[in-house]
């Protein structure tokens, strides 16, 4: 069975875009509907956390509006491990609030066919690729990855009738 299984780049199966530069002069400290995405949106581990959110009450470009269920990546961390660089998140369904994709975050867009949607998430929460994001990244303070260095995160993958099934089991944080 394993066998079947190809090694390919991430790159091979999706692409990356980067966020939006959003002007700091429309940050604001009072809720509005529109949440901009950090860094701080994603568990140790991965996941999508709403417990510190930053709003913002200025223009938005179309393009740079998420959609619920949209699998986002953190490119900077500011811990020393990088504990949550590169680690995926899926945007919630949230009535009323919009979320915005803001610069150092990277949305996975363009999926191939040949690679389950959640297989791809989970994938992108598991500790070898977390190893190799780490291990690529520059800066000492601040840990920075990029959308061409994710690309190039090689693996094995299987049949996509097996992804459905086996994403659930993939070891993560």
């Amino acid at each position: 069975m394993k066998n079947e299984w190809q090694y390919t780049k991430l790159g091979d199966l999706c692409d990356i875009k980067h966020g939006y530069g959003f002007k700091g002069e429309y940050f604001s400290d009072f809720p509005t509907k529109n949440i901009l995405l950090t860094p701080g949106n994603f568990n140790i581990g991965g996941g999508f956390k709403s417990d510190k959110l930053k709003y913002y009450d200025g223009p938005i470009p179309n393009d740079f509006v998420l959609k619920p269920g949209d699998i986002i990546v953190t490119m900077t961390d500011l811990s020393k491990e990088g504990d949550t660089l590169g680690f995926s998140a899926k945007i919630p369904y949230t009535p009323n609030l919009i979320y915005l994709h803001n610069q150092r975050i990277g949305l996975i867009t363009d999926i191939n066919e040949n690679i389950d949607y959640n297989f791809l998430y989970w994938l992108l929460r598991n500790k070898e690729y977390q190893y190799y994001i780490v291990s690529t990244a520059t800066g000492s303070t601040v840990r920075h990855t990029s959308p061409k260095t994710i690309k190039k995160y090689k693996f094995k993958i299987p049949p996509l009738n097996i992804q459905k099934k086996y994403w659930i089991t993939i070891k993560f944080y």
